[in-house]
C-alpha cells in the first residue's frame, strides 16, 4: 500500500506531473484499443509500435502515420481513432471536464489546476465557465461544419449518402482539431479535392478556427451572450493579439509561398488555383497536415519555409502545436528590447511579466535543442537525407502531420523517437520541465552577483 502511494506521489504528485502522466496513459490506452481485433480489418495486422505511433499522433493531433488508415483500420477502429483525435484536439483534461459536466460532478481545486495547465490559463478563477463556453463553441462549429460538408458530399455525389455522413464527420473533427488524418479513397489526403474550392474554403475555415485559440472562442461566446442581453462586450487585448497574429502569419505565409512558387510549382496554375494552393498550404503547415498535392514537389526554399511554419505552430491554448505564435512574438519583443537597451519588455503600454519572457525564451531554446537532437539521432539510425528527416521531425514536433514520404520506412527506434517528439509537441517542453518544480516559492537566500563573458 505504501509502495502504491509512493508511486502515485512520484507520478501524480503535482498538477504538472498529473497532466503529463494523464496524456502518457491515454496514449498507451489508445494504442491498446487500436490493436483490438475489432479495430483492425480482416487479414491486416497492427504492431504495438505502429499502434502506439498512431495513438500518439491522434492524441497530439499530428497526423503522421506509418500505416494507411483506410486500409488497416476497420470502421470501428476509425471511430476509436476519431474519439482519440477529438480528445486530443480539445484537450484531454477538458474532454474529461465535459464528462464531469454531463454527470454533474463538482470540479475540485486539484481538477481546476489540471484544467488550467491543460488549457494554458493564467488563473483558476473562471476556468469552469471558460471550459463550458469553449465546449459549446467547439461543438457548435463542428456541427455546422458537419452539416455543410455532408451537404456538399451528397449534392456533388462525391460519396453515397451513408458514406458521405461518415466522411463528413471524420474530416470535420480532423480539420477542426488540426489532426491531419484522412480516410479519403486512395489515402492521398485532399488530393481528390484539389479543385473543389467550396470544400477547400470550408476546410480552411475549420482549420483556422481550431488553431486560432480557445480563448477567442470563449470570448465570441461571451459576445453572443452579451448581444442577446443587448449589452456591449469588449474583446480583450489577448484575444485581439491571438487573432491578429494567427491571421497575420497566415496571410504573410500565403504571400511568401506564392512568391517562392509562382515561377515553379504554380507556373502552370491559374490565378484562383494559385491563391487556394498558397492559402491552404500556408495554413495547413502550421498544424493541420492536410495537403492537396505532393509536398515534395515544392522547391527547397519553400520546403524550408514550411519547416519554420511547422516549428512556429498555431496559437497557444488551441488544437495546434509548435512553439506557438505568442511565444515567438514575445521572444522577438525581448530581442528588440535588449537591442534598445531596455530592461522591460513592453507591449501596448503594458509590461510583460519577466517570468513570461523567460518562459518564452526557454521554450524556443529547448524546442530548438529537441528537434536538433532528434533529427541527428534519426540520421544516425536511418539512411535518409537531412531534408527528409528534418521535415519529419519538425512535422512531429509541430503536430502537423505532413511528410516527404519516409514515415512508413523508418526503423522502430526512429518511430519511437517521433512518438516522443509528438508527445512533447502536445504537452509542451515547459510542462515537462515544470514536472520537476519543487514546492518552494523561490530562493530565500540571495547570493552575491557575478558576471561572466557571454556572446
Amino acid at each position: 500500500m505504501k509502495l502504491l502511494k509512493g508511486v502515485k506521489k512520484v507520478l501524480f504528485g503535482s498538477p504538472f506531473r498529473g497532466f503529463v502522466m494523464s496524456y502518457l496513459i491515454a496514449m498507451v490506452v489508445g494504442a491498446f484499443f487500436l490493436r483490438l481485433p475489432m479495430s483492425v480489418q480482416h487479414g491486416e495486422t497492427l504492431s504495438f509500435i505502429d499502434a502506439l505511433f498512431v495513438s500518439a499522433s491522434a492524441l497530439s493531433t499530428t497526423g503522421l502515420t506509418p500505416i494507411v488508415i483506410e486500409n488497416v483500420l476497420s470502421q470501428t477502429g476509425q471511430i476509436i481513432l476519431l474519439i482519440i483525435i477529438q480528445f486530443g484536439g480539445i484537450g484531454l483534461i477538458m474532454g474529461v471536464a465535459l464528462f464531469w459536466f454531463l454527470v454533474g460532478h463538482k470540479i475540485s481545486f486539484r481538477e481546476r489546476n489540471m484544467i488550467m495547465i491543460d488549457q494554458n490559463q493564467f488563473m483558476r478563477s473562471g476556468v469552469v465557465r471558460f471550459v463550458r463556453n469553449v465546449l459549446i463553441m467547439i461543438f457548435t462549429i463542428q456541427i455546422i461544419g458537419f452539416v455543410l460538408m455532408s451537404a456538399y458530399f451528397i449534392i456533388t455525389h462525391t460519396f453515397a449518402p451513408r458514406e458521405a455522413l461518415f466522411q463528413a464527420l471524420f474530416h470535420t473533427v480532423s480539420l477542426f482539431t488540426n489532426a491531419g488524418f484522412d480516410i479519403t479513397p486512395g489515402s492521398s489526403s485532399f488530393t481528390m479535392f484539389r479543385h473543389a474550392y467550396p470544400f477547400l474554403g470550408l476546410s480552411m475555415v475549420l482549420m483556422f478556427l481550431g488553431a486560432m485559440g480557445f480563448w477567442p472562442l470563449a470570448e465570441i461566446k461571451m459576445w453572443f451572450d452579451a448581444r442577446r442581453r443587448k449589452e456591449k462586450h469588449t474583446f480583450s487585448v489577448f484575444t485581439k493579439l491571438l487573432v491578429a497574429l494567427h491571421a497575420g502569419v497566415w496571410l504573410f505565409s500565403a504571400l511568401a509561398v506564392y512568391l517562392m512558387e509562382r515561377h515553379a510549382y504554380l507556373a502552370t496554375s491559374g490565378t484562383v488555383d494559385s491563391v487556394f494552393v498558397s492559402l491552404f498550404m500556408a495554413l495547413t503547415t502550421r498544424n493541420a497536415g492536410f495537403s492537396t498535392m505532393n509536398v515534395a514537389d515544392f522547391g527547397e526554399a519553400t520546403t524550408s519555409f514550411f519547416m519554420f511554419l511547422m516549428f512556429l505552430g498555431s496559437s497557444p491554448n488551441s488544437a495546434g502545436g509548435g512553439i506557438r505564435t505568442v511565444t515567438f512574438f514575445v521572444t522577438l519583443l525581448a530581442i528588440v528590447s535588449f537591442a534598445r537597451g531596455k530592461r522591460d519588455v513592453v507591449f501596448r503600454e503594458r509590461t510583460i511579466k519577466h517570468e513570461t519572457v523567460i518562459k518564452s525564451m526557454v521554450m524556443v531554446i529547448m524546442a530548438g535543442i529537441w528537434v536538433s537532437v532528434i533529427t541527428q539521432g534519426i540520421l544516425l539510425i536511418d539512411d535518409f537525407s537531412f531534408r527528409e528527416v528534418a521535415f519529419e521531425v519538425m512535422s512531429a514536433f509541430g503536430t502537423t502531420g505532413l511528410s516527404l514520404g519516409i514515415t512508413s520506412e523508418l526503423s522502430n527506434v526512429s518511430r519511437a523517437l517521433l512518438v516522443a517528439t509528438m508527445f512533447v509537441g502536445r504537452v509542451s517542453l515547459v510542462s515537462l520541465l515544470l514536472m520537476f518544480k519543487g514546492k518552494g516559492i523561490g530562493n530565500t537566500i540571495r547570493y552575491p552577483e557575478m558576471d561572466i563573458i557571454v556572446g
